[in-house]
């Protein structure tokens, strides 16, 4: 008889875990849907190369702007490949062979490929979102609704790779399905990143200015340490 109801138990116990993660699943691509969607949904699909004019600023701990840097970006789909054009430096990665020049001369070494790769994947990850959500090996899990320090009442998704150590939290308005929040979690150092600006074009909706801040585990101080304005130049489409 125990053994009968041994059997039962983990039979209920498995009905309930395969419940909860189809439920999990279900929220999950709710989300995402609702919020491809909200950022163009099948425009989305049609863009062959979009190019963009992105301006960093950096600050000190007084807040003061102590930096900026002006960059051209494109990204092309289908083949892949992301061009990073500044002032000296010229940066081209199809993700597997990446090019650098500076000052008109390549540059070679291999420390510095695979910082710039970092870069500019790094470049292509924040701008084609919620777009790379989708990409195969991305875990995603539903954390419910939450507040954001600006008082913003999102959906949060936790996100993480099986081949990476930063993990991320994506924050999506409970109304439009907009993301206007990124958290990543990196060497246990966390930034919260807001989107407080859209470029709203007939091929998409994409970033226009974000707000990235220091804070900490709790929340309970947030610091300012870059800002990102994206200015859309070109769209070609299929």
């Amino acid at each position: 008889m125990k053994i009968q109801f041994d059997l039962k138990l983990v039979l209920l116990l498995s009905i309930f875990f395969l419940n909860s993660v189809l439920s999990q699943n279900k929220k999950v691509n709710e989300i995402l849907l609702k919020s491809l969607d909200a950022h163009g949904g099948e425009n989305l699909n049609k863009i062959q190369r979009i190019k963009y004019f992105k301006t960093t600023y950096t600050y000190d701990e007084s807040g003061t702007i102590k930096k900026e840097d002006k960059q051209k970006i494109t990204h092309q789909f289908d083949p892949y490949e992301t061009v990073m054009e500044s002032k000296n430096k010229f940066i081209k990665s199809n993700g597997i062979i990446t090019e650098i020049t500076e000052n008109e001369r390549p540059v070679n070494d291999l420390e510095s490929i695979n910082k710039a790769k970092s870069l500019i994947d790094g470049a292509f990850y924040v701008f084609w979102q919620p777009m790379k959500l989708k990409d195969s090996g991305t875990i995603i899990k539903y954390m419910g609704i939450t507040r954001l320090p600006n008082k913003k009442k999102v959906f949060s998704l936790k996100v993480s790779y099986p081949d990476g150590t930063d993990t991320w939290n994506f924050y999506f308005d409970i109304t439009s399905y907009l993301l206007i929040g990124t958290e990543v979690n990196h060497n246990n150092k966390i930034s919260l990143i807001y989107t407080t600006d859209f470029n709203t074009t007939e091929d998409g909706i994409f970033h226009y200015k974000r707000d990235s801040y220091k804070v900490t585990k709790n929340r309970s101080k947030l610091s300012i340490q870059a800002s990102y304005i994206y200015e859309i130049l070109n769209i070609v489409k299929e």
